[in-house]
């Protein structure tokens, strides 16, 4: 590896160029992107859309799922939104992971170059009143349209009804408030392929268990909260097809945070638990805390990738992961949106297909997710392993 030399700066830049030139030399001195094995290339293969979305008024079996590249813009319909002058905001959940932080960028860019400003986001820490609350402040600013996603579909569907009813647009990230119905009370929700992701890591639980034990899942309290309730359903419907394989416990969190004491009680009173399945990244790094505290040796696979829990997946703290591709999901939302504000049909449910994650495949799945080179963080712990 090279040694940098840097004159004529202060301390702060200094380091700042040295990490630099580090991270650089690291990945030229890696093996990746150049020679990435066939069972790598295999896995960046984007799975089969499930058919059907969230159950929604209209709808009652879940509207058609279409793929992103249904938007197309010419220059006209560019030309149009810039001289509307389209004002935009944003009620995320949380900002504590990689993963609506992805999201904000894929809409944000995207609204950019298509001439619509983002004039505020918020984060309401993943607490509904707080949301709710945003919501109430976003209102008032009246933007042309909102984009969210509801933590509590249930409790806040009167709260995303009185921005409706104000004339603002809605868009939603994964789930759709209890009760409202496309193309009246919202334009439409972007999704992951969220049943797949679990069918997926749940499939590679079972299979690196050897079709034998017992597992646990992991996953959200609210089950109306649709793009996580139903990768349980994913999660299980993989388990049944392993007779060798019982489902032990699951358990539910009102926060990711909340998943180390689940997970220790879950092992506490399981001790023949060998896997869990948890419904996304931030809670299952909670869940190999816990049992690394306990001293147990338990495989997790999960659902989500960005560049903290990347690490996990190069440590071989996660067995397999059924990634969502959310910076494409902020795009095809901020799409949705343009559409909406051209006076043109915008399709009641888009979904984004599964990316599958293990570590073999990790960096081409990292950079295909974050849209960035892995970090050298990731590259060091790799290896040489993961391409």
């Amino acid at each position: 590896m090279r040694k940098a030399i840097v004159r004529f700066a202060g301390p702060c830049l200094a380091m700042t160029m040295l990490s630099a030139f580090a991270g650089s030399a690291l990945a030229e001195d890696y093996h990746w992107p150049d020679k990435i094995p066939p069972e790598a290339t295999e896995l960046m293969k984007p799975l089969p859309l499930s058919p059907k979305g969230q159950p929604v008024p209209g709808f009652p079996d879940g509207p058609p799922a279409v793929t992103p590249d249904v938007f197309k813009f010419t220059q006209e319909m560019k030309d149009k939104l810039k001289a509307g002058h389209f004002t935009a905001a944003i009620a995320i959940h949380t900002m504590d992971a990689g993963w609506p932080k992805l999201q904000i960028e894929g809409i944000t860019n995207t609204l950019k170059e298509l001439g619509v400003d983002v004039v505020a986001v918020t984060d309401a820490k993943f607490k509904p009143g707080q949301q709710i609350a945003d919501l109430e402040q976003l209102t008032a600013r009246k933007p042309n349209v909102i984009f969210s996603i509801p933590i509590d579909p249930q409790s806040q569907a009167a709260a995303y009804k009185k921005v409706a009813d104000a004339g603002i647009k809605l868009v939603f990230l994964d789930n759709v408030p209890v009760g409202m119905a496309p193309g009246k009370d919202y334009i439409s929700v972007t999704a992951s392929d969220n049943e797949q992701n679990a069918y997926y890591a749940a499939k590679e639980l079972c299979e690196a268990m050897g079709g034998k034990g017992e597992v646990g899942i992991v996953t959200l309290v609210y089950d109306y909260y649709y793009s996580v309730a139903v990768r349980k359903t994913g999660a299980m419907k993989a388990f049944a097809e392993y007779p060798g394989i019982k489902l032990a416990e699951v358990g539910t969190v009102t926060s990711p945070e909340k998943a180390y004491q689940v997970a220790t009680a879950m092992l506490t009173a399981h001790p023949d638990i060998k896997g869990i399945f948890a419904a996304w990244d931030t809670p299952a790094e909670q869940v190999v805390a816990a049992a690394k505290t306990l001293g147990r040796k338990v495989l997790v696979t999960t659902n989500d990738i960005a560049a903290d829990s990347a690490i996990y997946v190069a440590r071989g703290d996660f067995t397999a992961v059924g990634a969502q591709r959310p910076y494409d999901q902020g795009v095809s939302e901020a799409k949705s949106a343009a559409y909406a504000l051209l006076g043109m049909d915008v399709p009641p449910y888009i979904s984004v297909p599964t990316l599958r994650v293990k570590k073999i495949n990790l960096l081409s799945a990292l950079k295909e997710v974050t849209k960035e080179e892995p970090p050298a963080s990731v590259l060091k712990v790799c290896n040489n392993a993961c391409f």
